[in-house]
């Protein structure tokens, strides 16, 4: 059992200097989805395109076979974290080379978006937003680079683990389903069946390897509960990890206030041990610590990814090792993991200029980002469902005039104000 895979990446709540005063107490800019919002999350792609005159002269230079040369592209730093280590893994290049020989494309096993219930990060999104966009899109992206050199390209096998971990988070069934069908909408949406197919990953184990997977669930989840994490994971940051999970639990439920929150999840010397709340939060969070402890463990033990594609890459979007083998680190969008270190669905895209004045999309929590006055919300029809927030500048240059509404909140009714 690996016993020092990296879980989750810190939630960064409370790392954000949050407005004091109640950002559903301001009007703020609001339209609805246009055609050219998806066109702008595109866009946003294009700063992964690889310069392909200057790639294919390095590798004329190194002599790469064809195999190499196809695993040089997906290992590339644009598109994952990993770099060379990813590239000298001999059963990639295995993978790779049996995809040419077959005239198949590429599988790439990747686990990947879930739900995030905890509203500081989304406050009323059940479904999809221009970040999972940005992540199709990407997909798209990298696919269209391989074809470069393998016309099958590749597919990648999304394991959407939103139903995976709701008994850790308590996400109720109704935003999982929700989560789960608009992904599949998404995907058709913006042409990207071709290359990404997405899976329940419970379903999978359920299917799959129930009895295998409910043995080794419960013998971990033992182990779990009678030792300490500390035991059970030696070589991980435990208070990084807690934090997190602390940080993803679902708090929609309770309906808190904006000061409610900001007491439960500012920094620690400005917390309220006292809140009426604060007991709930935390017997909830050791919960949920110990079952995505649990839930983890297993998976990697299952292997899931070997078991159903013996022929694929496996992909995280973590930087680490998962059996045994440096996997492909794959970027979920351009910036992550540059400019930005939060996976779409533990906070709310906005889209600014860089400093080369072109566009990117980088995830906050949406604490950050509702009731800003330089700030433009963008809503999916007449629901309360963020697409995106975008800056001032970027919607002049790139949108262009637009007529809006000034609602406070985050109610559908109020959008009429």
């Amino acid at each position: 059992m690996d016993k020092s895979v990296e879980i989750l990446q810190a939630s960064c709540l409370s790392a954000y200097a949050w407005p004091e005063s109640d950002p559903h107490a301001v009007q703020q800019r609001t339209r609805k989805r246009i055609d050219q919002d998806v066109q702008l999350v595109k866009l946003c792609a294009e700063s992964s395109h690889i310069n392909r005159e200057a790639f294919e002269k390095n590798i004329s230079k190194e002599k790469l076979s064809k195999a190499d040369t196809i695993l040089r592209v997906l290992s590339h730093e644009k598109f994952q974290m990993n770099g060379k280590l990813v590239r000298e893994e001999q059963k990639w290049r295995e993978v790779v080379e049996h995809a040419i020989s077959n005239d198949q494309p590429i599988d790439i096993v990747y686990p990947q978006f879930c739900v995030i219930p905890n509203a500081p990060k989304r406050y009323t999104n059940m479904g999809a937003a221009a970040g999972e966009d940005a992540t199709i899109e990407f997909f798209k992206c990298i696919n269209e680079h391989v074809k470069w050199y393998h016309k099958p390209g590749i597919r990648i096998h999304a394991l959407s683990d939103a139903s995976l971990y709701a008994s850790a988070f308590q996400t109720h069934q109704t935003e999982v389903d929700a989560y789960y069908d608009n992904l599949k909408e998404r995907i058709n949406e913006l042409n990207a069946s071709d290359c990404i197919c997405l899976y329940d990953y419970s379903e999978l184990l359920r299917t799959q390897c129930r009895t295998d997977y409910q043995r080794l669930y419960y013998t971990i989840w033992q182990k779990v509960w009678s030792s300490s994490i500390e035991e059970i994971l030696p070589n991980t940051d435990i208070t990084t990890l807690r934090n997190s999970i602390r940080c993803s639990v679902n708090t929609r439920r309770f309906q808190l206030t904006h000061q409610d929150h900001l007491v439960l999840f500012w920094p620690p010397e400005k917390r309220d041990l006292g809140h009426k709340f604060w007991n709930t939060i935390e017997a909830m969070t050791d919960i949920a610590f110990r079952e995505v402890v649990t839930i983890r463990l297993a998976c990697t033990e299952i292997d899931i990814a070997t078991r159903l594609w013996l022929n694929a890459i496996r992909a995280s979007c973590h930087k680490w090792q998962k059996n045994g083998r440096w996997v492909m680190g794959l970027r979920t969008y351009p910036e992550y993991f540059w400019s930005c270190k939060i996976l779409p669905y533990h906070g709310m895209p906005i889209i600014r200029n860089s400093s080369k004045g072109k566009p990117k999309l980088e995830i906050e929590p949406e604490v950050m980002l509702r009731g800003r006055n330089d700030l433009i919300r963008i809503t999916i029809g007449d629901s309360d469902e963020i697409y995106m927030y975008v800056t001032e500048d970027v919607e002049k240059e790139v949108i262009g005039e637009q007529t809006y509404s000034n609602p406070k909140g985050m109610r559908s009714n109020e959008f009429s104000i």
